[in-house]
């Protein structure tokens, strides 16, 4: 059975005591016996308290007798009873003093100490040290201490050299407190320090958000202006010794802020309580953390909050070079810009989002964000240079987005580039087994033609084959054009073919590579070879990719200059003679206008067969397998009589098939040759254009 945590216990007993007028503790009995025991506490007052003061405390609040008047709403005397409690509390070394001068006890304030506070809010065991075990002055009691003298200063009492001096002094008391003796490491100016112990102040005083407000310290620490100016623009010029130390930076040109590094000086070992691990991420913790710092940013941020953002991002690639993603990223880009746009686009792939080109503002003032821009559109950007990044999408400024290339996926992803690969959707994927068994009829030389390809992608012999023609050093790749008449059985024959040889058939629909958006049509097309590679690699039988009525996009080519659309035309077919080229699998294209293919194809197609109109032999099979029913000699008449493809008598069955469902009874050779004149007289009919 699961056990309940000390944090658990403390979160119910904190809703109950808040606001108990001191009369529902019995209810929680058990529960603030249980925090007790673990604890060691001598009573259940003691217990209260301790949940009082840490409930505030998780608020950044410090606690006065008021405060646990005002949380149990009670009375002030009522809290005066828990006064024997706080006391033991404190010299047991659970809670401390802030204004350790103060001797009233209505007047101080209470707060966890760290160790305490850190251990229960971590899950660890909770080991107090009582006050006469360790140093009663700590490195918070330290800045407070420096804060004080700066107050002097800022009242007229000191002036700001005296500040300085008696800092120093403190440091030399106190040199051997871990945040003295760093910072005296990092940093020699003793200006400096005291610029850090103040904010260090701040932060832990959290009255500001955990940030220093840049013209009132400096106006606090500094009695005359020219020192304000001159340390300001250290601050903003990225010089002064602090944020070379890494320990400060500046936000929005007026708010100062500690660094994580400046946050682990100050808490040491409790840091991890306020600072994110950052080193020795997974790739996805690596990118998302990227995000946040982004996400971080001031709405309307300056220049220099960029210019920080940029930093931060190095640090936490140098923490991370185990990742080959960034330390090869980082060995072929130099600009860390351009590496941020990569891990950005990165992490809205894995939140399965896309980075839309308009995010750009978000890492680049305007007019750097123009030029990137228009790098992009003009397929010049480094990132495209280098095949990890393709620009997709409908607009410039609004629909279009960056997307990983699938070398850019595998260049960040690695082994789970699979994970995210884009799949060939059923619609465009036709099994072998789903294709239906027809028997096909063709005159000999067709049948001989048919028969010699469906041999050679018999998987009994297509390995052999490849491997032959490498070792001959010809290309491997397979491609076949079928062309001639519509409704002669090109498509069909390769359907039979693809199921008799065990094959898939990858159909493009070439609709669906056609679009106005300039550039998006060669997209569209590689995407249909990178598809079909991908899908060769994962089969155990390499599928065939079928172009159906091909002329669409292997049509002759247009002059350049006649217009963009020309333009479009010709990049697809230099895409795909390309690919033709490198062909490593089945490619099938069928067309019933080759007069349209372009002369620069021809030579690509390993076969190129001819379908006409079936002989009269072959027509009288396709009418006796089609309509059993028929008599030789009817089947043969019917051949002899009417010019049909294939195509066109699978018309003439379906009509005869609804007859004999409405009648009851097998179509009569007269009836089908009335409905085969009513085929032939609908062609001969037709007119196209304009009469007279």
């Amino acid at each position: 059975m699961e056990t309940t945590s000390l944090m658990q216990h403390i979160r119910t007993a904190a809703s109950k005591l808040n606001g108990c007028k001191l009369k529902r503790s019995n209810v929680i009995a058990p529960t603030l016996d249980a925090i007790g025991k673990e604890l060691q506490f001598a009573s259940r007052e003691e217990t209260m308290i301790l949940v009082a003061v840490l409930d505030r405390q998780c608020t950044c609040r410090n606690t006065e007798l008021d405060d646990l008047a005002n949380y149990f709403e009670c009375s002030a005397l009522d809290v005066m009873e828990f006064v024997p409690a706080i006391n033991s509390l404190i010299s047991k070394g659970y809670i401390s003093t802030e204004n350790k001068s103060e001797r009233l006890i209505s007047k101080k304030q209470f707060m966890l100490c760290p160790d305490v506070f850190y251990a229960i809010i971590e899950g660890r065991k909770v080991q107090p040290v009582p006050p006469s075990q360790i140093n009663a002055f700590d490195q918070f009691d330290f800045c407070e201490a420096v804060h004080n003298l700066i107050e002097e200063r800022d009242k007229g009492s000191i002036e700001t050299e005296k500040v300085f001096i008696q800092t120093k002094q403190l440091e030399e008391e106190y040199s051997n407190m871990p945040l003295v003796k760093g910072l005296k490491k990092a940093v020699e100016d003793i200006a400096a320090r005291t610029l850090f112990y103040e904010m260090c102040k701040d932060f832990t005083a959290d009255s500001d958000g955990g940030h220093s407000d840049l013209n009132s310290t400096l106006q606090d620490i500094y009695d005359r202006i020219i020192n304000r100016v001159t340390i300001k623009k250290q601050l903003m010029e990225s010089t002064h010794p602090l944020m070379a130390a890494d320990l400060i930076e500046i936000c929005n040109d007026t708010e100062l802020h500690l660094t994580e590094n400046g946050i682990r000086l100050l808490f040491g070992e409790a840091s991890s309580a306020f600072v994110k691990p950052s080193a020795n991420l997974d790739r996805y913790a690596f990118v998302n953390e990227v995000y946040e710092k982004v996400d971080d940013l001031p709405r309307r941020h300056s220049l220099m909050d960029l210019e920080r953002m940029y930093r931060n991002i190095e640090k936490l690639e140098k923490a991370n070079l185990h990742l080959n993603a960034v330390s090869k990223l980082r060995a072929l880009i130099s600009d860390v810009r351009s590496r941020l746009v990569f891990y950005l686009i990165c992490y809205e792939l894995v939140d399965s989002s896309t980075y839309n080109v308009y995010q750009l503002h978000e890492i680049y003032m305007k007019h750097a964000e123009l030029k990137v821009l228009r790098l992009f559109k003009e397929q010049q950007h480094i990132l495209q240079k280098l095949d990890l990044v393709e620009l997709t999408g409908s607009g410039m400024l609004d629909g279009a987005a960056l997307n990983l290339t699938d070398k850019g996926k595998e260049f960040f992803l690695e082994e789970d580039a699979e994970l995210f690969e884009e799949r060939v959707a059923d619609k465009e994927l036709i099994q072998p087994d789903k294709i239906p068994a027809k028997q096909l009829f063709f005159e000999p030389a067709l049948n001989r033609q048919l028969s010699v390809l469906q041999n050679s992608l018999d998987e009994n012999h297509y390995p052999a084959l490849c491997a032959r023609l490498k070792e001959k050093h010809l290309p491997t790749g397979v491609a076949v054009l079928l062309y001639g008449l519509p409704g002669t059985g090109k498509t069909e024959s390769v359907m039979q073919m693809a199921r008799s040889t065990g094959r898939a058939i990858m159909h493009v629909d070439i609709s669906a590579t056609k679009t106005c958006w300039f550039g998006e049509s060669e997209k569209l097309i590689k995407e249909v070879f990178t598809k079909y590679r991908k899908l060769c690699e994962k089969s155990k039988i390499k599928p065939i990719l079928l172009f159906n009525e091909a002329d669409a996009v292997f049509s002759k080519r247009k002059d350049a200059n006649s217009s963009s659309v020309a333009q479009t035309e010709n990049a697809i077919q230099n895409i795909i003679l390309e690919e033709m080229e490198n062909l490593d699998g089945i490619l099938i294209a069928t067309t019933n206008l080759a007069d349209n293919l372009d002369a620069a194809f021809e030579r690509r197609f390993l076969f190129k067969i001819r379908f006409d109109k079936p002989t009269t032999e072959a027509k009288a099979n396709i009418w006796l397998n089609k309509l059993p029913s028929l008599s030789e000699s009817d089947a043969l008449q019917l051949a002899s009589r009417f010019d049909f493809s294939g195509g066109e008598i699978d018309n003439i069955v379906r009509k005869a098939t609804m007859e004999e469902i409405i009648n009851g009874t097998s179509p009569t050779i007269e009836f089908l040759i009335v409905t085969c004149n009513e085929e032939k007289i609908g062609k001969a009919t037709r007119k196209v254009g304009f009469t007279r």
